[in-house]
Parts: structure tokens; sequence; C-alpha cells
């Protein structure tokens, strides 16, 4: 027993490292520490793969807590993104209140076209890296946290978006720290990802099946069905 929590743990770890990459590719090429083109071939599609391939691994070794924390977050975070969407595209074409529509120029950077503008291909490689990053987030979230309340989530997501402010992308759009010459910027930003955090809390309360930390006291719940109650285990191991 103690074998197959500890191989959970380190999956779990695992999942976290390989769905942090993703995030991280945008901030790191602009801090010039390599171009996003280069940086999406040697991180970003090994990463991808390698954490689809371990949903697979996680259910091929009987680990259905951490299966369904991976696929649940990724689900939940991939909507959510939807949400956040809903802000920014509104203040972007409704109000101007952004530097720039950000899908597009990742797909720019991601292809490498910043000399040449954006194409159909970029801009279908921009939003779909886009959708995967909330998908990751979504991931980092239910595999570190489990199911929990919406507050928990709607905090997660500010944390993403103050990361974001304070990250060298936005001082690459030339608004100053955390887009302060563009208040605009910041406002949608938190908005935009209360609106993630909201849909994230949600759809994490009705789709994972597990409570508690990654490491600690877990709470096992078997969901009610009808007549019957939901029943909930408490052991020691992982979350």
């Amino acid at each position: 027993m103690r074998r197959i929590l500890n191989e959970e743990v380190m999956l779990s770890a695992l999942a976290l490292l390989l769905a942090s990459v993703s995030p991280n590719i945008f901030p790191a090429a602009q801090a010039g520490i390599a171009k996003m083109s280069d940086l999406g071939v040697i991180l970003l599609l090994p990463s991808g793969l390698l954490l689809c391939g371990l949903v697979g691994l996680a259910a091929w070794r009987g680990h259905t807590r951490l299966h369904n924390r991976l696929l649940a977050g990724a689900a939940a975070g991939f909507l959510a993104t939807f949400g956040l969407e809903a802000v920014r595209a509104t203040s972007f074409h409704v109000f101007e209140g952004m530097p720039g529509d950000l899908p597009r120029l990742l797909g720019v950077l991601l292809l490498d076209r910043f000399m040449l503008g954006p194409s159909l291909m970029s801009d279908v490689v921009g939003w779909m890296y886009h959708f995967w990053n909330g998908a990751c987030f979504g991931i980092i979230f239910a595999t570190m946290f489990g199911r929990t309340s919406i507050l928990w989530a709607l905090v997660y997501g500010q944390l993403i978006g103050l990361g974001f402010l304070l990250s060298p992308a936005v001082k690459s759009l030339g608004i100053g720290f955390m887009g302060w010459n563009m208040p605009s910027m910041p406002v949608t930003v938190v908005l935009a990802h209360l609106a993630y955090g909201l849909v994230l809390g949600l759809l994490s309360r009705r789709w994972l099946g597990h409570t508690g930390w990654l490491v600690g006291m877990r709470a096992w719940c078997m969901r009610g069905t009808g007549a019957r109650p939901t029943t909930c285990r408490v052991r020691q191991g992982l979350a």
C-alpha cells in the first residue's frame, strides 16, 4: 500500500512539473531566454505528449484518484478559459482595454512569424496554446487541491493573473510595470481571471471525486445517487 501511495505521489509531482511547462514558455521567451518557437519544439510539445501519456499511465497503474484529477482538472481548466475569454475579448474588442490580441500574438511567436505577421495557421496555433494553458492550470489546481471550495479556485485564478501581470510578458508590451500605464489592462486581467477561477471552481466541485491536498490527510468520497447519501472515508497518505 505504501509503495502504491509513493508511486502516486511521484506521478502527481511529475504531472505538476509537466503542466507547469506550457504556462511558463511565453514569459520565458519574453524574458529573452530563448525564442518561443524554439521553446515550443523543445519543451511545449514533449511536455504535452508526456502529460497525455501520464493520464493513461495513471489509469493503467490503478491510480483512479490521480486519473480523475488529471482529466477533470484539464476539462475544467479548458472550459474555464471560455469564461476568461468572455471578459478579455469584450475588453479588447469593445472597450480597447488591452494593448493587443494575446492569442494572436502567441501564435505569431510560436510559429516565428513576427516579421511576417499573423496567418490562419498562427491564429489556430495561438488559440490552441491559449486553451492548453487553461487546461494545464486546471490540472495543477486539481492535482494539488482536489475537490475544494470555490473560494480556493477564485484565489487561485487571481494568483495566476497576478503572476501574469508581474511577468516579463506584460513589461514587453510597453505599458509599464503590471500594465499601470494602461489601467484598463490590469482591471481586465483581474476580472478575466476571476471568471476563470469561478468556472474552474464550479466545475471542479462537480467533477472531482476526492477532497484534500496532494500530500497529507486524504478523504475519499463516493458520490451518492438518489436516496443514497455521499459517503467519505479518511486515510493517511496521498490526498
